[in-house]
């Protein structure tokens, strides 16, 4: 009984500490770095997008100083808020003092290192913009074009126009027009220009230019800079909401594996409670991730009383509130329970049970929350509107 107890308090310590390993690796993509390279001359919002990327107000810790006058002497990073190893590099403009050239400005703020590229303007992009993206596209790298302001140009048209019936679509069609044309053979596809305020991100093109970032990383990449954005960026366009939704349930069958690996371990009762801690966990991030308020947030109090129900239910945080949703696999975990002591194929039978059970326990609770959180944003639309 003595080596056994030991052997035991050994096993329900490494049936725990799956559990932190588990969420360590699946974690911000495993610490993958993303370096994206913020440039254009000064004045250009690139200090307010990367702000605004991160969701950080101009004078919150961290934030990018905002000015007139250039600012960035030598490339200057910021770190995203959630996850260090993502780094919005803020580069001087081509042309100054310490920059006069492509070459020399090339080999001071080391163009290879970073991952995609975005070029800033508020007129037209100029003949250094367009020898810059040369270059990244030499190197078999994505660039954007950026033109920002358009909240500004919205508002001097509609002053402008104060007795005509103002046509937006009409006005941006022309400013992507100008911009196209001024790059000659650069672009192929107008839509190639992305047309944005850094002030507001839930308008005009901002959401597309997040994705278009999105799908110029790689795997690991895109993910860990998804589960970044944050909740305005997330409730500001379906596309990104749904991309959350799409990663999270690619994340299912990690932790499921997570869980079969623990049913292996023969200790009664150390699989259901692993399971469970790695469901909650789970179920954590995905409200986290898809937007859902916090319980007792002032954006809970104001939802009515059936959404309240709604958020309610998938705020579950004890094993026992697990419960419904391991319903369908109730009998299965004593099989399990018994499984693993059967020499040779226990191990493999328990392992399965365990899987079953957590794959289908976070693809229903996933499904719930989606649900959930639609409802939510559909309501919050409303109030906005």
């Amino acid at each position: 009984m003595k080596l056994f107890v030991p052997f035991i308090m050994s096993d329900f310590l490494h049936g725990y500490e799956t559990v932190d390993l588990t969420a360590k690796r699946l974690e911000n993509g495993q610490g993958v770095e993303v370096n994206i390279a913020i440039t254009g001359a000064s004045g250009t919002g690139k200090s307010s997008f990367i702000n605004t990327i991160r969701e950080l107000d101009d004078d919150d810790d961290g934030a990018a100083p905002v000015g007139f006058l250039e600012c960035t002497r030598e490339p200057t990073p910021y770190d995203h808020p959630t996850n260090s190893n993502i780094k919005f590099w803020d580069l001087p403009g081509i042309g100054t003092p310490d920059y006069p050239d492509l070459d020399t400005y090339c080999n001071k703020v080391q163009l290879e290192k970073y991952h995609t590229y975005l070029i800033f303007t508020t007129t037209r992009f100029t003949a250094n913009d367009f020898k810059l993206a040369q270059k990244v596209r030499l190197m078999n790298k994505k660039f954007f074009l950026i033109r920002t302001k358009i909240d500004e140009n919205v508002q001097a048209e509609k002053r402008r126009k104060r007795t005509q019936k103002f046509d937006e679509e009409a006005m941006l069609a022309r400013i992507r027009e100008n911009v196209f044309v001024s790059l000659g053979n650069l672009l192929t596809d107008d839509q190639d220009i992305f047309l944005i305020s850094n002030h507001d991100p839930d308008k005009w093109e901002f959401a597309r230019l997040t994705q278009a970032i999105l799908d110029s990383l790689t795997r690991y990449q895109r993910e860990s800079m998804t589960f970044a954005l944050g909740k305005v960026i997330t409730r500001s366009s379906e596309d990104i909401f749904q991309r959350k939704v799409h990663v999270l349930r690619q994340r299912i069958w990690k932790v499921a594996t997570a869980s079969g690996a623990v049913a292996a371990i023969p200790v009664p009762g150390l699989s259901f409670a692993v399971d469970a801690a790695l469901i909650l966990r789970e179920l954590s991030l995905y409200r986290s991730q898809l937007g859902l308020p916090e319980i007792g947030s002032a954006e809970f109090v104001q939802l009515h009383f059936a959404t309240k129900e709604k958020v309610l239910s998938v705020t579950l945080t004890t094993a026992a509130q697990l419960s419904p949703y391991f319903a369908s696999y109730a009998a299965s975990t004593a099989i399990e329970e018994f499984a693993r002591y059967i020499p040779f194929i226990g191990v493999a039978i328990a392992s399965g049970i365990s899987f079953s059970a957590t794959y289908y326990a976070l693809s229903k609770l996933l499904t719930n929350v989606e649900e959930v959180a639609k409802l939510f944003l559909k309501e919050a639309a409303n109030v906005v509107d």
